[in-house]
């Protein structure tokens, strides 16, 4: 009864092994056990900028450089605390995600816009957006 019980629990495990690998960077959920902007947050702080570049869409992203998107997040301030704070799924492939935030003692949430372009999640950055989450 007990090796059926390992059995069964290395099955498990290996199916959520399998499961997880399955759906990396396909949604805003799927990043390494985080979110999304928790993992562009992290690369930020380890100064990753080129790997932060292919996880945007949008007009910012779309207009600048490769390059300028890099000198423009290395200027960015983004080492805010933050949590999400819940989930609404708007399609197959896009979804909508509400984060808190502490900034200097007061919490405020944000919304950032998801989808999946080209089998990879990405947030979707225009001018606004970019002003939301790197200029508070």
């Amino acid at each position: 009864m007990k090796k059926i019980a390992i059995l069964f629990s290395i099955c498990l495990n290996l199916h959520a092994l399998q499961a997880q690998s399955n759906c990396l960077f396909k949604n805003p959920l799927c990043f390494y056990n985080t979110d999304i902007l928790t993992y562009l947050q992290v690369l930020h702080k380890n100064q990753q900028y080129a790997q932060m570049r292919p996880f945007f869409y949008g007009p910012v992203s779309s207009k600048l450089t490769k390059k300028q998107l890099e000198n423009k997040l290395t200027d960015a301030r983004f080492g805010y605390e933050m949590k999400r704070a819940g989930v609404k799924t708007l399609s197959k492939t896009e979804w909508s995600i509400t984060y808190q935030r502490s900034i200097a003692a007061t919490s405020e949430t944000f919304v950032v816009k998801c989808a999946l372009l080209n089998d990879t999640c990405r947030v979707y950055l225009d001018e606004n957006a970019w002003k939301l989450i790197f200029e508070r």
